[in-house]
C-alpha cells in the first residue's frame, strides 16, 4: 500500500487495513534472534550501587566493541566523580572478556561538584578513545586557566588531558563556559577536533568584546569565524547549537553564523582552515541579503549544507515562504558558482525541520509546518512520507534517525489521524508514543512496536531502570536506534510477541530484511530491561537491567548488558556464580579437610601488634591446581579489596568485615605459560582500604599447577 493523499490514510485506520499492513511487510512474532547472546558488561563488583539506567549517558562506540556508562558509586580504579555524584566508565570488549576502566579525571579537592563547577563528560570520539569534557582546574592539566571552567579533551585509557580552552590574550570571566556542554557546538569523529564559542578573547586576531568562533585542531587553536573576504566578524559569531553535524566527520568544515552588512544572520562554511564559503548567499542576486536564515544540517563529510530562508535564492523558488535549500560545495566555487538546490516547493516551513538526510545528501527526509514527513530523493521524486496529522511532538533531532544511504526513516511519534485514537498506519494507539518505520525502497511506512490489541505503553528509546534523571544528554546525537542496514530498536510494554509475558518493559529489535520483530531480552521475570544504545551495524544493542541475565550476575543492582549478534566470549572468563548472602552469611564455613584447589585458604599469616592485622590477613603463600582458584582473605573492617599480579586477572570488591575467598584467575598469558610449562608462579598484590580511609597492603605467592585428571 503506498501511502499517498488523505482519502487513503482514513481508509486505512481501520484495523482490518492495519492487520493487512502488517502481512504485506511481514511484521509476524518473533523469538529472540538464536544468533544472539547476553554478554555482561558492567562488573560484578559496582560499588554496592546500580549502573545509571536512565538518562542519556550510555554511549556505544560505532564498532560495538566499547562502551560508556555512569554510576552513581565508585568502583574500580575510580579517582574522580562528576555532577550529581556520577562517575563515567568506559568498557572495553577483549578476547577475554569486558574490561572496565574509570574515566572521570580526579577534580580540584576544593572544587564543589555544583552547577558551577562539575566535571562533564558528555560527548566522545567514534571509538570512546577520546572524550571532550568540562571541568573546573583540573589536577592533571597544566596549561589550563585557574580557578576556571575549562574545556579538555581526555585519553580514555590514561586519563591524560589536554587543554582546549587555552587563552593567549586575557583570563576568561568565571561563568564562562557554565552552559557547556548542555550546548553542543561541534566535534570531529576522532574528537581531535573542537569547537567551541566564547565572548572572551582568545586570540589576538579575534575580535574583542563579541562572540567569536573558536576551533582547537589537535593543540592548534585558531578562530573559525572568518569571513570569506578574510576579515573576523565585527560584530561577532556564533555556531549552531545543538546541531548533528555543525563540524565535518574529519574536522576540516564548520558552519558559523555572522550578521551581513544589512544586519540579518548569514550562514558560512570555513573550510580546511583556509577559506570560507557562502553558504546562504543568493544565486538570483549575489548582493542580497537573505532573511531568517536558519542551519538544519550537514553531510558527515561536510560537502552538503541544510537550511532553511524565506527569501528566494533561486528562479526557481517563486513562492513569498520559508523553504529548505542545499548548499553543495564545490572544489572551485568562484568557477562554479552554482551551489544550490531546492529542496521543498511550497514554501511552508516556517516552522519545519530537518529529520536526516543520507551521508551523500542525496535524500532529505524533512518536516513541515503543517506536520508532513517528506522525502527528497535525488531531486526527482517528491514523495509524502506522512499525511497531515496531530503531532504532539516533532521528528527533529532525538526522535528520529535516517541510515546512511537514505533508504530507511524511524521515528516515534504519538501522531493520530482523524480521531486522535488510531496511529499513522491504523492501529489503536490511544495517543502513546510508537516507532514506526519508513522504507523508501517500497514506499511504505509500518509501526514496528504497535501490538495487535489497543496500545498500552509508549514506545522508548530512553532507558528506564533507573529513576535519577542525570543531566549530560544530548537526544540529537544519541541513542543510535536504527541501525545502517535498517534495523531499530526500541522498548516497550506491549507484548509484540508470545513470549513476552511479564507486563513490563522489554527491549526489541525490527528487521526489515524479513518483516519480523524480535524480543532481545528475556520478556520474563517483573524487572524491566530496557534499550539504552547500539553500534552502527546494530550487531551490538545495549540494555540496562536488574534481571539476572547471565549465571555470573548474582545481585538485583542495575547492569549493563551487550545483546550480541557474534562471537561469544571464552566460556572460562565468565564470572563464577556466587550464592545469595548478606551480613555473617557471607562468612564461608571452614572446610573440614584441606582441598588442593584452596591451600591457603584455612590460616592467614601472624600479623599481631600491626596496623595491618587490625585491616586484614592473609597466608603468606598458596598453591592453586588449575588456572583459577580461591585465596582465603579475612577483613577486620568494612571497605574495598584490590588485588593484582603478574599473569593475573586484577579485580577488587567491597565488603564488610569477616572472612571471604577471592577468586584469582590466570590472564591468557599466565595461562598458555601454565600449560607449556605445567607451573606457573607470580606474587598477588591487595590493596585493603577501609571505609575510614586506612590502607594495608599485603604480598602472597602463589603458585599454580596444572590440574591432576581423575584416575591418575
Amino acid at each position: 500500500m503506498v501511502l499517498r493523499g488523505e482519502r487513503g490514510w482514513r481508509r486505512a485506520r481501520a484495523i482490518g487495513v492495519a492487520a493487512t499492513v502488517c502481512a504485506a511487510f511481514g511484521l509476524l512474532p518473533a523469538a529472540a534472534s538464536a544468533a544472539r547472546h547476553f554478554e555482561k558488561v558492567s562488573p560484578a563488583d559496582k560499588g554496592f550501587g546500580d549502573i545509571v539506567g536512565d538518562g542519556l549517558t550510555t554511549v556505544a562506540a560505532v564498532a560495538g566493541d566499547a562502551v560508556a556508562f555512569s554510576t552513581r558509586t565508585p568502583f574500580g580504579d575510580t579517582v574522580g566523580s562528576a555532577n550529581i555524584g556520577h562517575t563515567q566508565y568506559v568498557a572495553r570488549r577483549t578476547d577475554e572478556a569486558w574490561v572496565v576502566h574509570a574515566i572521570t579525571p580526579a577534580p580540584r579537592s576544593d572544587a564543589k561538584q555544583t552547577f558551577f563547577s562539575p566535571t562533564i563528560l558528555p560527548f566522545y570520539s567514534d571509538d570512546l578513545s577520546t572524550a571532550v569534557l568540562r571541568g573546573y582546574d583540573l589536577p592533571a592539566a597544566t596549561d589550563d586557566t585557574p580557578l576556571r571552567n575549562n574545556l579538555y579533551v581526555e585519553n580514555t585509557a590514561t586519563r591524560a588531558l589536554r587543554t582546549v580552552t587555552v587563552s593567549q590574550v586575557e583570563v576568561p570571566p568565571w561563568f564562562e563556559f557554565l552552559n557547556w556542554p548542555l550546548e553542543f557546538w561541534g566535534i570531529s569523529a576522532d574528537a581531535r577536533h573542537v569547537a567551541f564559542v566564547t565572548a572572551s578573547q582568545f586570540l589576538a586576531d579575534a575580535v574583542p568584546g563579541v562572540p567569536n568562533v573558536y576551533q582547537w585542531d589537535d593543540g592548534v587553536l585558531r578562530v573559525a569565524s572568518v569571513l570569506p573576504d578574510g576579515s573576523v566578524p565585527a560584530d561577532g559569531a556564533n555556531t549552531p547549537v545543538n546541531l548533528r553535524g555543525a563540524m565535518s566527520a574529519d574536522g576540516s568544515r564548520l558552519l558559523f553564523t555572522a550578521l551581513s552588512s544589512g544586519g540579518n544572520p548569514q550562514l558560512f562554511l570555513r573550510i580546511d582552515a583556509s577559506r570560507t564559503a557562502w553558504v546562504s548567499q543568493s544565486e538570483v542576486d549575489g548582493s542580497a541579503d537573505p532573511t531568517n536564515v536558519r542551519p538544519l544540517g550537514m553531510t558527515p563529510d561536510g560537502r552538503s549544507v541544510f537550511f532553511t530562508t524565506d527569501t528566494p535564492l533561486l528562479p526557481e523558488d517563486g513562492n513569498s515562504g520559508t523553504d529548505l535549500y542545499r548548499y553543495t560545495d564545490s572544489a572551485g566555487p568562484s568557477s562554479d558558482p552554482n551551489n544550490l538546490t531546492l529542496i521543498s516547493q511550497g514554501g511552508d516551513l516556517d516552522f519545519g525541520q530537518l529529520i536526516g538526510m543520507s551521508d551523500d545528501g542525496e535524500r532529505v527526509y524533512y518536516q513541515t509546518s503543517g506536520s508532513s514527513f517528506m522525502v527528497w530523493d535525488n531531486g526527482n521524486t517528491l514523495i509524502r512520507v506522512v499525511p497531515p496529522a496531530d503531532f504532539e511532538l516533532s521528528a527533529s533531532p532525538g526522535n528520529a534517525r535516517v541510515t546512511p544511504d537514505g533508504m530507511f526513516l524511524a521515528f516515534r511519534a504519538n501522531a493520530t489521524i482523524d480521531d486522535g485514537t488510531h496511529g499513522l498506519t491504523g492501529e489503536v494507539i490511544n495517543n502513546h508514543f510508537e516507532m514506526y518505520l519508513y522504507s523508501l525502497r517500497n514506499r511504505r511506512l509500518i509501526c514496528v512496536s504497535c501490538p495487535s490489541a489497543p496500545a498500552t505503553s509508549d514506545a522508548i528509546v530512553r532507558p528506564a531502570a533507573t529513576q535519577g534523571d542525570p543531566r549530560v544528554e544530548n537526544a540529537g546525537l544519541r541513542p543510535r536506534f536504527l541501525s545502517e542496514d535498517g534495523r531499530v530498536f526500541f522498548s516497550t510494554g506491549d507484548a509484540l510477541v508470545v513470549q513476552d509475558t511479564n507486563g513490563v518493559l522489554d527491549t526489541y529489535e525490527y528487521d526489515p530484511a524479513t518483516g519480523r520483530v524480535s524480543l532481545l531480552s528475556t520478556g520474563t521475570g517483573k524487572d524491566p530491561a530496557t534499550f539504552a544504545d547500539a553500534n552502527a551495524s546494530g550487531d551490538d544493542v545495549f540494555i540496562v537491567t536488574r534481571q539476572r541475565l547471565v549465571a555470573s550476575d548474582r545481585d538485583d543492582l542495575v547492569d549493563l548488558y551487550d545483546v550480541r549478534d557474534g562471537s561469544s566470549l571464552p566460556p572460562e572468563v565468565v564470572e563464577q556464580p556466587r550464592s545469595e548472602c548478606e551480613g555473617d552469611g557471607c562468612q564461608p564455613p571452614s572446610p573440614a579437610s584441606p582441598s588442593k584447589g584452596l591451600l591457603g585458604s584455612l590460616s592467614f599469616e601472624d600479623g599481631a601488634g600491626s596496623a595491618g592485622a587490625r585491616l586484614l590477613a592473609v597466608r603468606e603463600r598458596i598453591v592453586l591446581h588449575g588456572a583459577s582458584g580461591l585465596l582465603r582473605v579475612r577483613l577486620f573492617a568494612a571497605g574495598r579489596l584490590a588485588w593484582s599480579g603478574r599473569g593475573l586477572r586484577a579485580g577488587s570488591i567491597s565488603r564488610r568485615a569477616g572472612r571471604y575467598g577471592v577468586r584469582l584467575r590466570l590472564s591468557r598469558r599466565g595461562r598458555a605459560q601454565l600449560r607449556a610449562s605445567g607451573v606457573f608462579r607470580t606474587s598477588v598484590h591487595l590493596t585493603f582500604v577501609s571505609v575510614g580511609g586506612d590502607e594495608v597492603k599485603r604480598t602472597t605467592r602463589v603458585t599454580f599447577r596444572v590440574a591432576e585428571r581423575k584416575g591418575r
